[in-house]
């Protein structure tokens, strides 16, 4: 009888519910019976009904995994989840392979549950799912095992092709490690599977912007706005986008409304939180700023995006203390590339004669800012080891207190100790007040100084040295975009030709030096340049010049470092080491600083510098 009975019950009929009864009558302790009565009745929603018959049943037999199990179940259902945990956790504990009680207990754990475990066990003991395999990915992709889920995503949809959910994680997947053209191929992959996806398509603008393709980035972030416009996303995520290809007021305006659009939406929103906080940094209101960054790291504590930005606001507050402590999140930000985890990092510690090795981290300009610092660490008692960028090497190896040079490029033996030159600042204590002011500290070798002092220069007059232009580095986006706020064409500077009795000779290097070819009307420019092996030359070249006028590059730091007057056009949204409202810097003291007053407006500037140049050569 009790196999008809499960027959039936197999079958939907409720006859089954009376055969089972009939059973018990006749056998009152029949475990399997009243497991099964307490089965039909949590089918039918009488989860009540169904707990009082899985007790009978557990006194019957209190060994029996599956009776636990179903007790669980009805307990889930009466919402009692602890005591289902607890039901669930005995069962295991009777039959650690059991499936459906792993399952159960991955579908709502505790916080010190460990649920990707729990789901890869249940996996394991038979063939698992596409949305099975789809979950084990999640829970590896949200514990950082980038290449384990990645192997469960491409699981996941070799049993079911048409899976979207697992080609848009294995683009989230591709994009954590870097790899953002193959994120961008997943992405699009699950668009051509379902074309009205929003989130494919603001993941796909992301993709696409690592790539260089501002303009993707841009229309794949429309998509997703038409197509799910309460989502705060790709609000955030072409806030962020517009506000990297500003070149005016307006554009900053348009980023702004974006990013508050997303907020209006969800207040808390990570991203619009921080990339706001980007744009009031940009547009010089640090409280502001301050305020957002702080918000966007108390939604997310470990925000290493926002700490940094974080930085960049107290810096340029010239709160110097503050700022250095944060800004060595620049290293969990994924901009820089990775020390060596094998040296030893300095903290501060007495060195009593140590080799340290000081190490160039950015760009130019930051390694011959930074520098500076390298006799104070020998005052210290290190012996100090620089590794710099190669066209570096030849002027800073006569610096006092510099044991030896070399280039980033090659081998070196292995230090006892080891510190980037852009944390030299936190450990040193640098604060407004303590800036190393040591100006000379950068000198060019005699060979140097021997060899421009034979080449011929323009005669009679203020010898002015020209830089209009940064590197573009066009294969880098976010460089590329920075680089066309703080540069402008030489035809830009024709106001400064209308200036008597000066003598120009051009500084610039790379592409932007072939618009010497076609100077402003009445502009003569002396070009030294194809002479130039590296910046031991162009500091000899400097130090025959009167004046440097240069947009914010690395040539500003050289000329500042060689205690030489040099004028810096900043842009409007300068960096951070030439703090507020002021037209010096503490930094370097031959400096004076010409900012733009709004936006990519370059016209009032040189104005002001041409003005400032009449009355230098009267």
């Amino acid at each position: 009888m009790l196999a008809s009975a499960v027959a039936r019950h197999k079958a939907g009929d409720a006859a089954a519910g009376t055969l089972y009864r009939a059973i018990l009558s006749a056998e009152p302790s029949h475990g399997d019976v009243l497991h099964l009565l307490g089965v039909t009745a949590l089918q039918a929603g009488a989860a009540e009904a169904a707990s009082r018959w899985l007790r009978r049943a557990l006194v019957v037999d209190r060994a029996q995994a599956y009776y636990r199990n179903s007790l669980g179940e009805a307990f889930r259902a009466l919402g009692r989840p602890d005591k289902a945990r607890e039901q669930y956790r005995l069962a295991l504990t009777l039959n650690p392979a059991y499936p459906e009680s792993l399952a159960n207990l991955h579908r709502q754990p505790l916080p010190g549950d460990n649920a990707s475990a729990l789901l890869e066990r249940f996996c394991r003991l038979r063939p698992a799912t596409a949305s099975e395999l789809l979950a084990v990915a999640d829970s590896r992709l949200l514990s950082g095992r980038l290449a384990d889920a990645r192997t469960a995503y491409r699981a996941a949809v070799a049993l079911e092709p048409a899976t979207v959910q697992a080609y848009v994680n294995l683009g989230a997947t591709a994009s954590r490690e870097k790899n953002h053209a193959q994120a961008a191929a997943a992405y699009r992959r699950a668009l051509r599977l379902s074309p009205d996806h929003p989130g494919a398509w603001n993941n796909l603008a992301s993709a696409v912007w690592e790539l260089n393709d501002g303009q993707g980035a841009v229309r794949f972030c429309r998509r997703s706005v038409a197509l799910k416009p309460d989502h705060p996303d790709p609000y955030a995520n072409l806030g962020y986008v517009q506000r990297s290809q500003a070149r005016n007021g307006d554009d900053f305006a348009e980023a702004a409304t974006l990013c508050r659009r997303a907020l209006r939406i969800n207040p808390s929103h990570v991203s619009a939180l921080n990339n706001l906080g980007i744009i009031n940094l940009d547009l010089g209101q640090l409280d502001e700023a301050e305020r957002l960054f702080n918000r966007t790291l108390a939604a997310e504590p470990k925000h290493p995006d926002a700490r940094f930005n974080l930085s960049l606001a107290l810096l340029k507050a010239g709160r110097l203390k503050e700022g250095w402590d944060h800004y060595e999140a620049r290293w969990e930000t994924g901009q820089l590339p990775t020390v060596n985890g094998q040296l030893r990092a300095w903290q501060g510690e007495p060195l009593n004669g140590a080799t340290i090795l000081l190490h160039a981290e950015q760009g130019h300009g930051d390694t011959l800012h930074f520098v500076r610092y390298a006799p104070l660490v020998a005052a210290r008692g290190g012996r100090v080891v620089l590794a710099v960028q190669p066209s570096l090497k030849r002027l800073v190896a006569g610096m006092p207190g510099v044991a030896a040079v070399h280039a980033l490029t090659d081998p070196f033996p292995k230090p006892e100790f080891h510190c980037p030159l852009m944390s030299l600042p936190r450990l040193l204590g640098t604060e407004l007040g303590t800036i190393p002011g040591g100006i000379p500290y950068l000198y060019p070798p005699a060979e140097a100084i021997g060899k421009w002092l034979g080449q011929p220069l323009p005669g009679a007059g203020l010898r002015v040295g020209l830089v209009w232009s940064g590197d573009p580095r066009p294969g880098l986006l976010r460089a590329n975009l920075t680089d066309r706020r703080r540069s402008m064409s030489l035809h830009d500077l024709a106001p400064l030709a209308e200036v008597p009795d000066l003598r120009f000779v051009n500084l610039q290097m790379g592409g932007p030096a072939a618009q010497l070819a076609e100077p402003p009307a009445g502009m003569d420019i002396h070009d030294p340049m194809g002479a130039i092996t590296d910046f031991a030359d162009t500091a000899a070249l400097v130090m025959r010049l009167d004046l440097v006028i240069t947009v914010d590059t690395s040539v500003a730091h050289l000329v500042g470092a060689l205690g030489k007057p040099v004028w810096v056009m900043s842009r409007y949204d300068g960096c951070w080491r030439w703090l507020q409202g002021r037209d010096d810097t503490p930094w370097y003291p031959t400096m004076r600083l010409f900012r733009q007053t709004a936006p990519g407006d370059w016209t009032t500037v040189i104005r002001r510098v041409a003005d400032a140049l009449r009355q230098l050569a009267a």
